[in-house]
C-alpha cells in the first residue's frame, strides 16, 4: 500500500490504462495528509499486491493513531485485517463502509514501530452504504494525462536547465541523467512510498504532454515556482501495472 493518506482521484497513466478508484490519491487518495518530515514517513517494502473495487462493510475493532493515518483493525465477513485511512475520528465498534482500496504487503509503520503483513489503504470510510456522489477512489500518486493550467503560465528555463518540452520530446537521451527543471507546482501528493510526488508545468509541452512528475523529500505547495535537480528515470515499474513513462527522482530543490 502506498504510504500516506491523501485525497485520491482517478488514476490515469499512459502505459497503465488502468483506472483504479481510490488513493482518492493518491495514487487525490485521500492518502495525503500533510507535509511531514522524512523520518515520519512509513516505508513500503513491496509493491501493491491488489486493488479492491467493491463496496466493503466493516466493523472497527481497534483504532490506533499513527500520525499521518489512523490504523484500523476491522472485521469484514468474519475476517479481520488492518487498514489505514486519513487521520479522522473513528468510533470502535461502529460499522463503516468504504470503496476500493490498495493492498500492500510488508508495510512498515515507523510511527507504530510495527510491520503489517498486509494492510489496505483507502480514501476514507463512511457510515452509509449509499454514496451521495460517485465514489472517490484509489489512485496512483500521479496522473499522466495532461494537466489543465492557466494559459499565462510561462516559466523561464533555468540556467543550465531543461524545459519540459525539451525533456519530453527526447526522453531517451536524458535517461539516467541528472537535470535541472523549473516550473509551477500544480499538484502535490505527500508521503506516498516514502516520497512526495510533485507535478510541475512550465508552459511548454510536447504532443499534448505538459507536466512532469517529480519524487522528492522536499516540501512544496501548489502554486510555488520551484527549481529541482534530479535524475531522469524512464519506464519506472512499481508492479501491478503501475508503469510510469518518465519521472524525475531523488530531486532536490535548487535555491
Amino acid at each position: 500500500m502506498c504510504a500516506i493518506i491523501v485525497t485520491f482521484t482517478e488514476i490515469k497513466s499512459k502505459k497503465m490504462k488502468n483506472n483504479l478508484k481510490f488513493f482518492t490519491v493518491l495514487f487525490s487518495i485521500l492518502l495525503m495528509v500533510g507535509c511531514k518530515d522524512k523520518e515520519n514517513y512509513s516505508k513500503i517494502n513491496n509493491a501493491a499486491t491488489a486493488a479492491k473495487t467493491d463496496i466493503h462493510k466493516i466493523v472497527v475493532k481497534e483504532a490506533v493513531d499513527g500520525g499521518n493515518y489512523t490504523y484500523l483493525n476491522v472485521e469484514e465477513n468474519g475476517q479481520n485485517y488492518w487498514m489505514a485511512i486519513a487521520n479522522i475520528p473513528v468510533i470502535v465498534g461502529e460499522t463503516y463502509y468504504y470503496d476500493g482500496g490498495l493492498v500492500m504487503k510488508d508495510f512498515e509503520s515507523k510511527q507504530l514501530n510495527k510491520t503489517f503483513d498486509e494492510i489496505v489503504f483507502v480514501n476514507t470510510i463512511r457510515t452509509s452504504e449509499i454514496l451521495a456522489e460517485a465514489p472517490v477512489e484509489a489512485e496512483n500518486p500521479h496522473a499522466d494525462s495532461p494537466i489543465e493550467v492557466e494559459n499565462n503560465v510561462k516559466i523561464e528555463k533555468p540556467k543550465n536547465g531543461t524545459s519540459l518540452a525539451e525533456l519530453l520530446s527526447d526522453k531517451k537521451s536524458f535517461s539516467a541523467k541528472s537535470i535541472i527543471v523549473k516550473g509551477k507546482v500544480v499538484k502535490v501528493n505527500n508521503g506516498i512510498m516514502d516520497k512526495n510526488w510533485v507535478h510541475i508545468v512550465d508552459g511548454t509541452q510536447f504532443e499534448n504532454n505538459n507536466d512532469l512528475t517529480i519524487t522528492t523529500t522536499e516540501t512544496v505547495n501548489i502554486g510555488d515556482i520551484v527549481t529541482f535537480k534530479g535524475v531522469v528515470v524512464l519506464d519506472k515499474d512499481f508492479g501491478q501495472g503501475y508503469v510510469y513513462d518518465i519521472l524525475l527522482e531523488e530531486a532536490k530543490l535548487v535555491k
